[in-house]
């Protein structure tokens, strides 16, 4: 007997989408048609459902279906479920076009919702439904993410919708990047939604969320957020997923001697986080556990606190572990308030992770993966930029030839 469709989403559930709501199996798109017949666009990221008797235009939108798959790394959409906010880009993916002309008209959405939003216009902002789409043994699957709404707390009308610039062979276009906040609602009644294709404006309808509710009235957010239980990673999380990774990491390595790569780990803390200031390379001998030394800054402009930071970097190649003598050198360099990072072109062994978590050392690890994932999220990376990286690693190299001459 096939299943019944349901009568609501729950976070981080998954549906099953055939792309036919006729098939009973399909339980997603099933759950997405309306009184009036309809259901929604089953084929882009961005996927607007307009009134009863309207059309699929986003300026006549409801409510909208924001769909990732984690799988385009030009365009990273990204959930930070520690703080539960949801990064989205846009659907402006071919140069010479405006960031506002797409097919489904997604960009338009987003810079009219962001100028309801930073006008105080909350009311006639529609509800926006995430979701992960995914493959498994039983096909394409979508996972409920969450009821999300534009914007976060404490975040400025500057960062919540930013025109971002990419490159695709030799020429730029824009696209955008938008800031979403998750809300801590756990369900979601498909009544409320059949509310909105009627005509009912969201916080009108008896069967909105509360916090949605919330959210037009006060214009607080109240995120879905979740505590991080730290644990050790396997070899397979710390090193690169995808040929593309694999691609950088192993240009970084063929590309570098063991003295310009501490240079690039210099360079690599930076990019990870801009609060590593004064970073130092450490001669080439007797560097004692500390191949680069510098400072982390923790305030704000008007006051900081600049705490001691030590590097060490460790060009290895993959198939080697860091095991507990690397990393004993570096921690028996810390003192308190100390921070200290191990960036490594290979990965951790389980028990250096699990003797760091339990004895709580202030240590950053940053393996192999990590470093491939970070150089193509900060565009240095394979394919149409491979120029970047090559030019990226030139730096490096000039950068260890002048420390070295002088």
């Amino acid at each position: 007997m096939p299943p019944e469709a349901p009568l609501e989403l729950r976070v981080d559930a998954s549906y099953r989408n055939t792309n036919d709501w006729e098939d009973p199996d399909d339980i997603f798109n099933r759950f997405f048609r309306f009184a009036d017949g309809k259901g929604i666009n089953n084929t882009s990221g961005f996927r607007p459902k307009s009134r009863a008797g309207g059309n699929t235009k986003s300026e006549e939108c409801v409510f909208c279906i924001l769909v990732t798959t984690w799988g385009e790394t030009e365009w990273p959409d990204a959930v930070d479920r520690e703080n539960g906010l949801f990064t989205y880009y846009g659907d402006n993916r071919t140069p010479g076009k405006s960031v506002h002309d797409t097919p489904v008209g997604g960009n338009r959405l987003l810079e009219g919702v962001y100028s309801r939003l930073h006008t105080g216009r909350r009311h006639s902002i529609p509800p926006f439904l995430a979701f992960e789409k995914y493959k498994n043994d039983e096909g394409t699957q979508m996972r409920f993410l969450g009821l999300v709404c534009p914007g976060g707390q404490g975040i400025s009308a500057l960062d919540d919708l930013v025109a971002v610039w990419r490159v695709a062979g030799s020429e730029r276009f824009q696209n955008y990047r938008s800031l979403f906040t998750i809300l801590r609602e756990e369900t979601i009644s498909h009544a409320w939604l059949e509310d909105l294709v009627s005509g009912i404006p969201p916080a009108e309808s008896p069967h909105c969320p509360e916090l949605w509710k919330r959210w037009v009235e006060t214009g607080l957010y109240t995120p879905l957020e979740c505590s991080r239980q730290a644990a050790p990673r396997s070899k397979e999380d710390q090193l690169p997923a995808t040929p593309e990774e694999t691609a950088v990491l192993a240009q970084l390595i063929e590309g570098l001697s063991d003295r310009e790569f501490e240079f690039a780990a210099a360079a690599l803390v930076q990019l990870m986080d801009s609060r590593f200031v004064h970073l130092t390379v450490t001669r080439a001998v007797r560097d004692g556990g500390r191949d680069v030394i510098g400072h982390y800054r923790v305030g704000h402009d008007l006051h900081q606190v600049m705490l001691h930071a030590y590097v060490e970097a460790k060009h290895w190649s993959p198939t080697s572990a860091i095991g507990v003598k690397p990393m004993m050198r570096l921690i028996s360099r810390l003192k308190h308030r100390d921070v200290g990072v191990f960036l490594t072109t290979s990965f951790f062994d389980y028990q250096v992770q699990e003797e760091l978590i339990e004895d709580g050392h202030p240590i950053l690890l940053v393996s192999g993966g990590d470093i491939a994932r970070l150089l193509i999220q900060r565009e240095i990376g394979s394919g149409e930029n491979g120029g970047k990286l090559k030019g990226w690693l030139e730096g490096v190299r000039l950068r260890a030839a002048d420390k070295q001459a002088g």
